[in-house]
């Protein structure tokens, strides 16, 4: 019956903290792996904890989480301005006018596309079709970006809470847990380093990519390289984009506006140089914290993201080093007595040499 409650239980958990899960759990992450540093800043504070967990959440949240959530505002009101022009030119000129204001490159292939369509889709009908599925991006983009927003702002919460509660949390795991609390410290000592090289990594790795894509558009003369860089290396953070994803958008912006042969080198110098940064840098650093294979490093970051998202990027090396270190603490702690248990078993050694079974 206590098993069944248990299980229950769980269920019941999971359920309640499954909407806000990858919030709660990069804010556990960052809360490892700055909990350090709020036990020094607590220190210079006159071991005012609170004041020094609500400084460092609060400084994450200007270096980090405003750029991102500020670029992220910027795209989404641009793409409603671009989307609130084309609506005004296809009202007054039609699409015939919309084509006319598009980039050069594009004018032929647009007005080829157009001219072949029947003449019966060429109407009003058309036009409105096209402006209502264009209007109707808005509320899913104001959607995503209000999910974000709450995510994010969740997360801070959590971290905020973890650093401050952070050690009577962890010490009333290590309490109620199976586990002796040599083998949870040593759990602890290794979810903290792998937390640590994988926001290290991801943060150096952006870095990196910013420095090389600053590179590229100063060669290629594009707009604004600075805060092109800056955009840069914050989109890096990011999993789904990436610097190598955004620059190549830059290039194709290039192209666009008649740019060709600094769009073809963008786009060149995006794929294989700022594309090939995270594949490269990334694993390097992981493994050197983590005393892991590049290999293995290399897959788990990739099978990370494929099964959970952004945060499998955590995730996929943390499970992988979590499941060797209960290994290494099996074999340490566990292997050898129980070789020694089937050992001393009765007719263990009259099995092993061939003798006679013991007698009933």
């Amino acid at each position: 019956m206590l098993l069944a409650l248990l299980v229950v239980a769980l269920v019941l958990v999971w359920l309640v903290i499954r909407p806000f899960a990858a919030a709660l759990f990069m804010a556990l992450v960052m809360a490892v792996t700055f909990y350090p540093w709020r036990n020094r800043l607590a220190a210079r504070l006159d071991g005012h904890r609170t004041l020094a967990s609500f400084l460092i959440t609060l400084g994450l949240l200007i270096a980090l989480v405003l750029p991102v959530l500020t670029l992220g505002v910027v795209a989404i009101r641009e793409a409603a301005d671009g989307l609130d022009y084309m609506h005004q030119v296809l009202a007054e000129e039609g699409v015939e006018g919309l084509i006319r204001v598009v980039p050069e490159p594009l004018q032929a292939w647009m007005a080829r596309a157009w001219e072949q369509l029947p003449r019966k889709d060429q109407n009003a009908e058309f036009i409105f079709d096209l402006e209502r599925r264009g209007a109707g991006l808005i509320p899913r983009a104001l959607n995503w970006a209000g999910q974000i927003v709450g995510q994010t702002a969740l997360m801070m919460i959590g971290l905020f809470f973890m650093l401050l509660d952070g050690g009577r949390l962890a010490g009333w795991v290590t309490e109620t847990s199976p586990l002796p609390r040599k083998q949870m410290r040593e759990l602890y000592t290794e979810f903290r380093k792998v937390s640590a090289t994988v926001l290290l990594g991801s943060v150096v790795t952006a870095g990196v990519e910013a420095a090389f894509a600053f590179v590229g558009y100063l060669i290629a003369r594009a707009p604004n390289a600075s805060f092109l860089a800056l955009a840069t290396f914050f989109l890096g953070l990011i999993p789904i984009l990436g610097a190598g994803g955004f620059s190549f958008l830059v290039a194709v912006f290039l192209y666009m506006t008649g740019h060709l042969g600094s769009a073809v080198f963008l786009a060149a110098w995006s794929l294989l140089v700022v594309g090939t940064v995270d594949n490269v840098i990334k694993p390097m650093i992981i493994k050197g914290g983590m005393e892991l294979h590049g290999a293995i490093v290399f897959f788990a970051l990739l099978g990370g993201l494929a099964a959970f998202g952004p945060v499998g990027l955590v995730l996929g090396p943390l499970s992988v080093s979590l499941l060797l270190a209960v290994l290494r603490i099996y074999q340490r702690d566990f292997a050898a007595d129980d070789a020694a248990a089937v050992a001393a078993a009765p007719g263990a050694g009259a099995s092993e040499s061939g003798g006679p079974p013991p007698s009933a």
